[in-house]
């Protein structure tokens, strides 16, 4: 986990190791050994690059079960929510740091060292968090990941036939793309993936704008929409707004990739710049999309883009590009949390294929496997809004909420008002995986039996 063994952390204690006197020469941060660091503005362009994904344009069919008014609400609520979660789970980790001496904890490592060092009843689940953590955000990491090969290859596909007048099979497209998204994922280095990341900032923002200029033209009046809808439509809000809002799985791996951990959280710095930034896209995204198209929007909003338009094939194109360079540190993610474990095992049982040689082969595999489920399932959003909802209600909202208990109960014990609060956003985590695991089993039996009409009525 990357400790320093020996490493002693020197404290006055007041009352509890949370309310300790740190000295600055104790600093577990100072003996992080981290080859490539990047900075504040490029750990705030890669979380932003983790968050603007294909979820945001997913926002106005969100709210075109939420409506104008309720939708608005909901994406703040959800967005404060989530970056409050982030934020604790980051404070958490930077305390067991300076408890415990350790330079650096990624989800795994925080999850087993909260239980372990925890409260006595909690100690034998630590290897049980460990697992589950690491299971849960390589299934997210991977989901998205096969996700961006079907987008990427579905508009390229659409693009590319409307001009040839061809209509190459699908599988064309995805072998070509995953030829590209190995050769992007051969890059080891976080640092050399900014630039990418600010480039597929800037393609999906430029890509939003059209989306746009569209969507303002013979924009209808507000009234002509509902503000409120039917509560029997909120699931469907709140699944594809949570897992369009949770970018959680980048955050650990980017704090600890930091030069400058400390500025990660706190008021005007990483984290709460790129999450208010995201978080008014997506409520502007979402809005505008809705009060343009109404009940006809589509699942995404560049589906109702006018075909044969120059300008949108050019969104269409740029959000092809934007996405593929997603695919990488989506990746990266999975890469940071499958390889250790799998190097070590492989330096005892095959030394051939351990090291950088066995790294690269393993990077080439787990991309064909991603391929292999694009091709595989017919439906992958209806499987990753499963997959995303599950997960990311676990280890967004629900994980954040009993580390932070179980780190500092010490300090709390019964009654105390956080407490109070993570057992609120714990239900909020539960209605989430609750609504969002019926939906989309629900677009699953859909879409494999035919009767979508059925399905939408049993919503």
């Amino acid at each position: 986990m990357g400790y320093l063994k020996g490493a002693k952390l020197t404290v006055k204690v007041v009352k509890s190791s949370t309310k300790a006197i740190r000295d600055p020469k104790d600093d577990p941060f100072l003996k992080r050994e981290v080859e490539h660091p990047t900075t504040d503005l490029e750990t705030l362009i890669h979380l932003a690059k983790g968050s603007l994904g294909t979820g945001v344009l997913a926002m106005p069919f969100a709210f075109s079960n939420a409506g104008l008014g309720l939708g608005i609400i909901g994406t703040l609520v959800i967005g404060l929510v989530c970056t409050h979660c982030v934020h604790i789970l980051v404070k958490c980790a930077h305390e067991l740091c300076w408890r415990h001496g350790i330079p650096s904890l990624d989800f795994a490592d925080l999850a087993e060292e909260t239980f372990k060092k925890g409260p006595p009843e909690f100690r034998k689940g630590a290897t049980f968090a460990r697992i589950l953590i690491q299971i849960l955000i390589v299934v997210v990491a991977l989901g998205a990941c096969c996700v961006y090969i079907v987008f990427v290859s579905s508009n390229l596909q659409q693009v590319i036939d409307f001009f040839t007048g061809s209509e190459i099979n699908m599988i064309f497209y995805i072998l070509m793309v995953t030829a590209v998204m190995i050769a992007l994922c051969m890059i080891r280095n976080l640092r050399i993936l900014s630039p990418l990341s600010l480039l597929s900032n800037v393609l999906f923002l430029a890509s939003v704008g059209i989306v746009f200029y569209y969507v303002f033209q013979d924009l209808p009046s507000v009234e002509e929409r509902e503000a409120f809808m039917s509560i029997t439509k909120l699931p469907v809000f709140f699944s594809t707004a949570v897992f369009a809002l949770e970018g959680i799985t980048v955050v650990m791996p980017l704090e600890n990739n930091m030069k400058t951990p400390r500025n990660f959280i706190g008021c005007f710095r990483v984290l709460n710049t790129a999450m208010t930034l995201i978080v008014c896209i997506y409520a502007l995204v979402g809005f505008m999309g809705y009060l343009k198209y109404g009940e006809e929007v589509e699942g995404s909003i560049s589906l109702n883009l006018p075909e044969g338009e120059i300008p949108a094939q050019i969104a269409q194109i740029m959000l092809s590009v934007a996405v593929g360079l997603t695919y990488p540190l989506q990746f990266y993610c999975a890469m940071e949390f499958t390889w250790p474990s799998l190097n070590g095992f492989l330096k005892r049982k095959a030394p051939a294929f351990s090291g950088l040689k066995g790294e690269y082969i393993y990077r080439v595999l787990l991309v064909l496997l991603t391929m292999a489920i694009a091709i595989a399932i017919p439906n992958l959003s209806a499987l990753m809004g499963l997959i995303g909802a599950v997960c990311l209600s676990t280890v967004g909202l629900m994980f954040p909420a009993i580390v932070e208990t179980v780190v500092f109960w010490q300090d709390w014990g019964w009654g105390n008002w956080k407490l109070v609060k993570n057992i609120i956003i714990f239900v909020f985590g539960i209605t989430g995986f609750a609504t969002g695991l019926y939906t989309s089993i629900l677009d699953l039996i859909a879409s494999f039996s035919g009767e979508e009409e059925k399905a939408l009525l049993l919503l």
